[in-house]
This record gives C-alpha cells, structure tokens and sequence, in this order.
C-alpha cells in the first residue's frame, strides 16, 4: 500500500476564516515569524517532515521551545503535523512547513490583507492591491 503524502488547506486571506484557513491576526504572525528561535526552527525544517528532536539539535534550540513554536506555527497554518514512518516500521511525528510566501502590502494597510501561499498548492490567496502600472509612472 502506498502512502500518500499530507494534503494542505488551499491558500486563504488571513484573517478570513474559513474551515481550511486559520483565524490568525496579522500582528501575531509577523510576530512569530520575527522571532529568532522561530527562525531558527523553519531553517531547521527545510523542505522535509522533521522530527521536533531533529529540529531542536539542528537548530540548536531546546525541545521544548521547539514545541512552543511548532504550536503557534500550527496553530497560524505555517506548520502541520505528520505521522512518518521510520524503516523499522515504527509511526513517528514529525512537522512540515506548509507556508511557502508570505505578502504583506504596505501601501495601504487598512484595505489590502496580507495573503499567503501554501506549500506545494501553487495557489494563492487574494493578491494585494494599490500596484500601479509602469505605464502610469514616468522614466527615471
């Protein structure tokens, strides 16, 4: 039987709640996101399903701060939980980096609401708004 990798929520506007999409206030994320050990943690996941143990000696951080983070990460729908399989046949957990991009706009904050793109889906949640184009701008 072939296992078949986790799916992931479609990408959603933060702060929009849906089922798939995380209620999650813009100032909380950023926040998060700012953090070193959290910074330290995502470098130390990469692209793959990390073990919280592996985590915390890659990214030299304590286990549980690792958890801490990996909470909050889940809990912001940057990070999922999965179940992996080692080759003696023994379920281990382990976490994933859903979150692929993150865009804040900052032309006009109150309007436009960041968005983020989640890993592998390729969609986006809605784009930004308030971009010129180059045609109304002049030359340098």
């Amino acid at each position: 039987m072939s296992e078949q990798p986790p799916t992931t929520p479609a990408a959603a506007t933060l702060g929009e709640t849906t089922e798939e999409s995380p209620d999650v206030e813009t100032e909380s994320l950023l926040s998060l996101l700012g953090d070193e050990y959290t910074q330290a943690i995502l470098s130390a996941m990469g692209d793959d399903s990390v073990p919280a143990r592996e985590i915390a000696d890659s990214a030299d951080v304590s286990r549980p701060t690792v958890y801490r983070r990996l909470n909050r990460l889940e809990a912001a729908g940057a990070v999922e939980t999965v179940m992996t399989v080692d080759g003696d046949g023994h379920h281990r957990q382990a976490f994933r980096v859903t979150l692929d991009e993150l865009a804040v706009p900052l032309l006009d904050p109150e309007s436009a609401e960041p968005t983020y793109e989640n890993a592998g889906s390729g969609d986006s949640g809605a784009a930004p708004t308030g971009h010129h184009s180059s045609a109304s701008h002049g030359s340098d």
